[in-house]
């Protein structure tokens, strides 16, 4: 029998490889055949010699002495079969007048090296494995049961010397055995045959598992959830773990077919990754950045050692090819793993919701599949005890089954409160459009009274002070009284035009672009036809899609209109353009001319120029003015939309 392990939960790796390590085996030196009579004869029984050095090489071994008892041998290879090279030797003669070929069948070891001596003929060679590279020229049967085929002529004798090296903790052996074609092939359909239950279980699991997958990425491509990500590469890494350990348990190799080493490779990154995957899994279905902030970093921080230590192991075994130190460190970090996990799903259950539930009971599934797999491989190799089960990773498998299971349940659950709560926030939706409808039109009816007060009471005050300052000014003769009745007609008249200046804008009516720009393009013509200069004004056709708030329209116009008044009192240009454009969300005006200009570097800005920066800045617009004597005047206002 064999130390192997039973799965990728902690407890299997820490047992199975160590602690339930017991065999059984038969104290015998003869060789078995099957399907040979007479013409075939192993005589003088195995022989063993045991290389603790590894270090002695065929020429050498031929001069040593094969003194070993063969259960001393077999103790040693079952229970330290990495620590020593182990070698067998028996003598094979032809005894009839044709050619034959038997197959040397040495059960399941990583790498076996096969020797015939034979007087007269070159000594042949001929390497099998587990690990092994698939043979070419071998069946795939032939090449996953580790079978070394020898060619015997006609009465011819030889001995032949096997090497085993056994290097993973997974393996199979009880002695060496001899096979006619026919009955090797016989013994394999018997094999199936007595173990097929075992086998169709684990192809249903596989499947089951598969579908699952199906189900899982088919969700992620309609639904977008990081999660349904995250369990589907959790449940691929899980499908090939079973995938390779099916393989070996069944004497092939399933996922690494071409190239059986990587199996030993990726071992223990199949093992790992899941636990990395299933991390990220539990963070974003349980939401748990959102609902345990400090509980999410401590997970973050679990999952990138996790990261490091998959690098670590991984370039440690195809460095050095160590398996039993990779296995105890592996040991010991899921040992820590575990601990920590522990940690969070006792965190966890103090929450007390029914959500959690479900991703934790799947994950004791789990667990206690992994654990009643540990028992039983303990119990088959418990020689004391007969246990007839031949394959213990069905409990995990089991584990598995149930705790997707639970998660299908729990998804189900989370999708209904998704949509519950989709459902609420709708309503709260629909309630606070229907308040900030009410707000709108409530606002609305004070923008329209407002601008109604404005207009009848403030306006026809200052209009009435306006005709009544003209008449006073043309009754009375005094010089002073009339400056003074002058200046406030003049004063009247500019609250008139700013008053109606506001009044337009907060006017509901005038609630869009394109009659601000109209009314700047009127009030622009009418002051430039006034002083006789030559014009151009450009508004751009998307300027009609812009929606700005009120207060912006405000700042727009008061910076249009403080920048034409200027142009018209002191410029004294003879052209002006005013060019207004939309692209990428930035609102583009310029307004420039060809007058007098003025020295920008001199501190020379008015009130007006101060005001235009202020409400720029207020609107986080960008307002540039460039000028030179005698070459005119340029103002870029630049917003963004």
């Amino acid at each position: 029998m064999a130390s192997r392990k039973a799965g990728f939960i902690l407890l299997l790796v820490l047992f199975c490889s160590d602690a339930f390590s017991q065999v059984q085996y038969k104290d015998s030196s003869t060789i078995p055949k099957y399907g040979f009579k007479n013409e075939l004869t192993a005589s003088g029984g195995l022989t063993y010699f045991i290389d603790s050095d590894k270090s002695i090489d065929f020429p050498e071994i031929q001069s040593k002495k094969f003194t070993v008892p063969a259960s001393v041998f077999l103790k040693k290879f079952n229970t330290a079969p990495q620590k020593n090279y182990y070698w067998a030797r028996f003598a094979i003669q032809n005894n009839s007048d044709s050619v034959l070929q038997p197959f040397i069948f040495c059960d399941a070891i990583n790498y076996v090296t096969l020797y015939f001596v034979s007087p007269n003929h070159p000594v042949r060679k001929t390497e099998g494995g587990s690990l092994l590279d698939r043979n070419k020229n071998l069946s795939e049967e032939e090449q996953m049961y580790s079978i070394l085929p020898v060619t015997l002529a006609p009465r011819q004798t030889g001995v032949v010397y096997i090497k085993m090296v056994q290097k993973t903790e997974e393996f199979f052996f009880t002695g060496i055995e001899i096979y006619k074609k026919n009955a090797f092939y016989n013994r394999i359909e018997n094999y199936y045959y007595n173990n097929r239950q075992e086998i169709m279980w684990s192809l249903l699991f596989q499947g089951f598992v598969i579908c699952q997958i199906l189900y899982v990425f088919f969700q992620w491509i309609i639904i977008k959830r990081k999660e349904y990500l995250y369990y589907f590469f959790y449940l691929l890494t899980i499908l090939f773990f079973f995938m390779g350990k099916q393989g070996i348990y069944s004497g092939g190799s399933f996922l690494f077919s071409r190239h059986p080493v990587w199996s030993a490779y990726l071992d223990d990154t199949l093992q790992i990754l899941p636990y990395f995957l299933y991390y990220r899994f539990i963070r974003y279905f349980l939401e748990i950045e959102q609902n345990h902030p400090t509980l999410n970093k401590w997970m973050i921080r679990t999952e990138y050692f996790l990261l490091a230590y998959l690098v670590f192991d991984f370039v440690f075994v195809v460095t050095t090819f160590k398996i039993q130190l990779q296995t105890r460190i592996f040991a010991y970090i899921i040992s820590m793993v575990f601990i920590i996990t522990a940690a969070y799903i006792f965190y966890l259950l103090m929450k007390k919701q029914t959500f959690i539930y479900f991703v934790l009971l799947g994950s004791l599934a789990v667990g206690l599949g992994n654990i009643l797999g540990v028992l039983f491989t303990f119990l088959i190799f418990n020689e004391h005890i007969q246990i007839h089960i031949n394959d213990t990773l069905i409990f995990s498998e089991i584990g598995i089954v149930i705790e997707i299971l639970f998660f299908t349940v729990g998804l189900s659950y989370k999708n209904k409160a998704i949509e519950k709560e989709k459902l609420i926030s709708q309503e709260n939706l629909i309630q606070q459009l229907k308040e900030n409808q009410l707000l709108n039109s409530k606002m609305l009816n004070v923008r329209n009274k407002i601008s109604l007060d404005l207009h009848d009471e403030i306006g026809s005050t200052l209009s009435a002070i306006s005709i009544l300052s003209e008449m006073a000014i043309h009754e009375k003769k005094d010089t002073e009284t009339a400056s003074m009745l002058e200046e406030i007609k003049q004063n009247s008249i500019s609250v008139m035009e700013r008053m109606d200046d506001i009044v337009w804008n907060i006017n509901p009516n005038n609630d869009s672009m394109e009659k601000l720009f109209l009314r700047i393009t009127t009030f622009a013509a009418k002051l430039f036809e006034a002083k006789g200069i030559n014009y151009k004004i450009e508004i751009d056709e998307k300027v009609k899609q812009i929606n700005v708030l009120m207060e912006y329209r405000q700042h727009i116009y008061l910076i249009m209109k403080e920048a034409i008044n200027n142009l018209v009192k002191y410029s004294e240009s003879t052209e002006a353009a005013i060019r207004v454009s939309y692209n990428t969300d930035l609102l583009t005006i310029i307004i420039k001319d060809n007058g007098i200009g003025y020295d920008i570097n001199q501190n020379n800005d008015g009130n007006g120029l101060i005001s235009m920066k202020s409400r720029a800045q207020e609107m986080n617009a960008e307002i540039e003015m460039q000028s030179k004597i005698n070459e005119g005047t340029s103002i870029r206002l630049l917003i963004k939309i």
